[in-house]
Formats: structure tokens, C-alpha cells, sequence
């Protein structure tokens, strides 16, 4: 989000962890919240309704009770009022920051439990499950099919392998809010990152890291950055040798092949 969306995201997710801090049930407020962003994209009189900024704040509490009171819990209430109270630059900003503010609360929930990392591995390995199984990408990407149906389909591939957190956000995702599957995993991801001012850096080797290499190559990755962070381990059979790490927008590539690439280009000069 930019601009003034940016400014009332920050908002919305400051009154989310208020809530929370008050010892509000994080899933319920997660799924409380995200409930109401599907409302809106469905509903768009409502939607323009809580974003036209010449509509008194007094106005837009009054509808929003008025829908969803005795419906949706008082803290997830209590945000979404400050949401409506507040400036968005486009016309979907309200409902993705209510999405935003859901994450947060599964995340929260999550991390209280001690199962950050776990959430964090779990919704980048059925990315990659996703990505590579093109049946069921195309049934969870299929608009004709039912909520509902994805739902079920998710939780038959994950059963009790996730914790309450991961099924949630997981079951979030397949609601179709976004066009990639794939891509609202991995701001899933990320934002569960940010919780503990984190990075990810995705690894691409030839086979699987022993837990020291991978516990030593987060450290050095941690002291270059100055922040935590969290593996995404690719095993491409594509990668002769060596490893290649992306972190954010910064590509180190050790392997192989890059190095008989950088090997040949000195050749050529």
C-alpha cells in the first residue's frame, strides 16, 4: 500500500495488537476479520459506503453495527471501526489491510504458542507443493469452484500435520482475494517474519542442508543483514553444486554453475 493506505494499514494493525494485548482470542479476531473483508469484496455499495471520505465516522460505526453486530466479536468490531475511521487510497486498500490485520492476529496467535517457525515453514512448503502440482493449483485458483470445496480440499492435504494458526491462514488463501495462491503465501510469510523484525532468504542446493549448515549459514546471513533470518531451503536438482541466496532484492549465487558462467565470460575477453 502507498500513501495515505499505508498510514491507516499502520492504524489498523496497532489497534489488531491492542486488541490482542487486551487478551482478545487471536482466531477468533483473525477469522472475525478476514470474514468481513470477503464481505466487502462482495458487497461494494458497502465498500464505497466505509471509504468515501465526506461520510461522518459516527455514520460508518452506526451502519457497520448495525451489519455486524451480534455477528462478528467486539474487538474485531472495535478495528474494523478504526479502519472505517480512516483514509484509504484505493477502493480494495480496506479490505486488504483488514486481510493484513488477520494474518497478524493468526501470527500472534502462532507465535504466543511458540510456532512461528513452523508457520512459517508450513505456508512456504504448500507454496511449493502448489506450485508444482498444476491439478491442484488449477482447483484452488478455479473461481467456479466453492469456498467451501477449497477449504475441504486443504484440509484434507494438511490434516493435523499444521497447527490452528497455519490452517487458518491457509484456509485464508484459498478464498481467492488474489490471483496468485502462491504469491499471498508468501506475503503470508513475510508478514509472519516482520512480527520478529525477520528476513527471509530463499536457498536453492542440490540436497538437503544438515541443521548445522543451515543453522550456520542463517547466522552468517543474520550478522550481514543485522536481523533474524528465516531459511526457505529449494532443493533444485537443477543446482550442480554450491548455493545460490536471495534475500529481498540481493541475489548471491555460489554455485556451480554460476561459476563456470563467470569462468567463461573471462575467457571470452
Amino acid at each position: 500500500m502507498q500513501g495515505g493506505s499505508a498510514k491507516s494499514l499502520a492504524k489498523v494493525l496497532d489497534k489488531t495488537n491492542a486488541m490482542l494485548a487486551d487478551g482478545t482470542d487471536p482466531g477468533a479476531l483473525g477469522d472475525d476479520l478476514f470474514a468481513m473483508s470477503l464481505t466487502l469484496d462482495q458487497r461494494h455499495a458497502l465498500r464505497r459506503a466505509l471509504t468515501e471520505p465526506v461520510v461522518p465516522v459516527e455514520a460508518k460505526a452506526r451502519l457497520l453495527r448495525s451489519l455486524v453486530e451480534g455477528k462478528l466479536g467486539d474487538a474485531a468490531i472495535e478495528v474494523i471501526e478504526e479502519a472505517a475511521g480512516t483514509r484509504w487510497s484505493g477502493p480494495r486498500d480496506l479490505a486488504n489491510a483488514l486481510e493484513e490485520a488477520s494474518v497478524a492476529a493468526h501470527v500472534a496467535r502462532a507465535d504466543s504458542a511458540g510456532r512461528l517457525d513452523d508457520l512459517e515453514d508450513a505456508l512456504f512448503r504448500f507454496a511449493r507443493i502448489v506450485e508444482g502440482n498444476a491439478q491442484l493449483r488449477e482447483a484452488l485458483n478455479d473461481r467456479a469452484v466453492p469456498l467451501e470445496g477449497k477449504r475441504s480440499l486443504v484440509q484434507d492435504l494438511v490434516g493435523d500435520k499444521v497447527d490452528p494458526s497455519t490452517s487458518s491462514l491457509l484456509q485464508q488463501a484459498v478464498a481467492g482475494r488474489h490471483r496468485s495462491l502462491p504469491a499471498v503465501l508468501a506475503r503470508y510469510q513475510r508478514i509472519a517474519a516482520s512480527r520478529r523484525d525477520s528476513m527471509i532468504a530463499t536457498v536453492w542446493v542440490a540436497s538437503p542442508l544438515s541443521q548445522e549448515h543451515r543453522e550456520r549459514l542463517a547466522r552468517a546471513l543474520s550478522a550481514q543483514h543485522d536481523k533474524q533470518i528465516h531459511l526457505n531451503v529449494i532443493i533444485d536438482p537443477e543446482v550442480l553444486g554450491g548455493v545460490r541466496v536471495a534475500v529481498g532484492d540481493e541475489v548471491l549465487d555460489s554455485t556451480v554453475e554460476a561459476r563456470l558462467k563467470q569462468a567463461q565470460r573471462r575467457l571470452e575477453r
